[in-house]
């Protein structure tokens, strides 16, 4: 919309001046907006792996393919663990001698002790508790060396973390891996989280908690604020947000964008609200067109937010319970007389 024509002197009213105007009309009130902000988000798993072989070797099994769903401990992917086994069995036999040779210690220890001095000398009572002590920790040492080796072994095996589907098989049977190599990638595509960037002069109205909405392709789903960071990202200098769905939905697809749709009250001391129809855009202002004794007052104005069909301002010369003009606002002129029709 366009107020009179800018740069040009208003034209009058009265014998030379323009005729009245049908307009329509609405009122200014006080209070309070639902503002509405609209920003792209990201959707992504709340849970996705990129799942490694803990040890180097050849690949013996791959017992998924992509696209199937795996339950949590799910045997996905086994490196060859014969040497690693060879290992747990030593460290077990081992062990064994280690409990065998502990016993025979305690067992010395507990005789010379019963017969005492008069019986066995006291160096050797002290070097029998000595060496029952020196047998005690030499097991506990087999016993960590055991449970080291069997966790070597854990790690010829790669288990599904979570529920979900393999979303990338890299690796086949007959295929060497190193340790950290990536050999599936796992996502749970049943439980999704939404990220938008927001700038930090709507971030500051938002809390965890509030309500919001998602949007795509005539699509809608209900969401909850979960997550807001509390500094800005270097590049964007924005606010990363992360909201998450009242429900499971289909569409909601890790990796597809949506739009979201953030809606606050808000108030501010001083402003008012008038209906979004009677903005008049300019050249360079804004505008709207109060009406006083029956004729057009433009009166400049500042918008704090915007909602669906109102808007929250700052402006002079404005209160709540003036009358401003929602229609026919197109091409008035200051003082043009104003005829106002109802719906």
């Amino acid at each position: 919309m366009a107020l009179g024509c800018e740069g040009e002197a208003p034209a009058k009213s009265g014998a030379n001046g323009p005729p009245p105007a049908r307009v329509w009309v609405g009122e200014v009130r006080s209070g309070s907006i639902e503002a509405q902000w609209s920003f792209l988000g990201d959707v992504s798993a709340l849970q996705h792996a990129r799942l490694a072989a803990g040890a180097s070797g050849e690949v013996r099994v791959v017992r998924v393919r992509v696209g199937d769903y795996v339950k949590r401990g799910d045997l996905l992917v086994e490196v060859d663990p014969s040497l690693a086994a060879a290992r747990v069995r030593a460290a077990s036999a081992s062990k064994q001698a280690g409990s065998a040779q502990l016993e025979r210690a305690q067992r010395d220890a507990e005789r010379l002790s019963v017969a005492g001095p008069d019986i066995a000398a006291r160096a050797e009572i002290e070097q029998a508790n000595s060496e029952h002590k020196r047998a005690g920790a030499e097991r506990g040492r087999l016993k960590a060396a055991e449970a080291e080796a069997r966790a070597e072994l854990g790690r010829h095996r790669v288990t599904a973390p979570f529920d979900g589907v393999v979303a990338t098989r890299r690796v086949d049977p007959g295929d060497w891996v190193d340790p950290g190599v990536e050999v599936i990638e796992l996502i749970d595509d049943r439980d999704v989280e939404v990220l938008a960037s927001v700038p930090p002069e709507v971030a500051r109205f938002l809390s965890v908690g509030d309500k919001a909405s998602f949007g795509r392709g005539g699509e809608a789903a209900v969401a909850t604020i979960r997550g807001i960071v509390p500094a800005l990202d270097a590049e964007s200098r924005t606010v990363r947000v992360r909201l998450v769905p009242g429900e499971p939905t289909a569409w909601l697809l890790p990796g597809a964008a949506v739009d979201v749709l953030l809606t606050v009250n808000r108030s501010e001391e001083g402003a008012v609200v008038v209906p979004r129809d009677a903005l008049v855009y300019g050249i360079a202002s804004l505008k709207v067109v109060k009406s006083v004794d029956g004729k057009a007052e433009p009166v400049p104005i500042e918008v704090v937010a915007r909602g669906r069909d109102e808007v929250l301002i700052r402006a002079e010369g404005l209160a709540a319970g003036d009358v401003v003009v929602t229609r026919g606002n197109e091409r008035l002129f200051p003082g043009q007389p104003l005829i106002v029709l109802e719906d």
